[in-house]
């Protein structure tokens, strides 16, 4: 699997965490689950890099590429250019990471096109 699949189709949100055990990645699954309209409406693909999660595969590529602290969590939004466009540390509310993606221009002018 690599994130050039979703390149210019979808923004990604990467969920790094040492174990799917760890508090802020349960809290933020938690979260995500509360908010699958707005995940889905937002072509959002979130993916766990935990072992054993969705994405385990691509752990540890993805943690060198992103310059990701292996044993602790974080979090990564990835833009359709598949650039980073916000991280943090902490479980965030989707609304957060949602007011942040309605303002790329691909997503402005996918709300336009909605309308």
């Amino acid at each position: 699997m690599n994130l050039e699949v979703y390149k210019w189709e979808n923004q990604v949100l990467l969920l790094f965490a040492a174990s799917e055990n760890d508090a802020e990645f349960i809290k933020q699954k938690g979260l995500n689950r509360k908010n699958m309209q707005g995940i889905a409406e937002r072509q959002l693909v979130v993916l766990e890099l935990v072992p054993g999660g969705n994405a385990a595969d691509m752990r540890e590529d993805l943690l060198k590429k992103f310059d990701v602290e292996a044993a602790g969590y974080t979090l990564l939004l990835l833009g359709k250019d598949g650039m980073e466009k916000y991280r943090n540390r902490t479980a965030v509310s989707l609304e957060e990471v949602f007011k942040i993606i309605d303002q790329m221009p691909m997503r402005r002018q996918e709300m336009r096109k909605q309308d």
